[in-house]
């Protein structure tokens, strides 16, 4: 459910022009793209034994080649998508409780990343 969730939030927001992965990119040669994973479904609040909440965690890395930021106008392109990706995230519920952030290449592989760290919590 949450995967399903995650990855029609993101189709909808960016598809065609940004590609989303579950867990990893496969395939074409892109530009952008998108990867997520699913971090955990906890049981958070409990009454008699039986749980009320669950929080689900996934992480969405914003992937984009380092060129993009060689520009004024690239770099505000990158910050219009990040825009996007966390609006998007946010009003399908999810929290983004410590805001995205700048990992670098972190795959060491021409691309810089943004991390979007989510929650999704429900009632049960």
């Amino acid at each position: 459910m949450i995967k399903d969730l995650v990855q029609s939030t993101l189709d909808v927001a960016l598809h065609p022009d940004v590609l989303s992965y579950w867990q990893r990119k496969t395939g074409l040669d892109m530009d952008e793209y998108v990867v997520y994973s699913f971090g955990g479904d906890s049981k958070e609040d409990f009454a008699d034994d039986t749980p009320l909440t669950k929080n689900a965690s996934v992480t969405v890395r914003y992937y984009y080649r380092a060129e993009k930021l060689e520009t004024p106008n690239k770099r505000k392109e990158i910050e219009n998508r990040e825009n996007l990706i966390e609006t998007a995230l946010e009003n399908a519920g999810f929290a983004i409780p410590y805001g995205r952030f700048d990992a670098g290449d972190i795959d060491d592989i021409g691309y810089f990343v943004t991390v979007f760290e989510c929650e999704f919590w429900r009632v049960v």
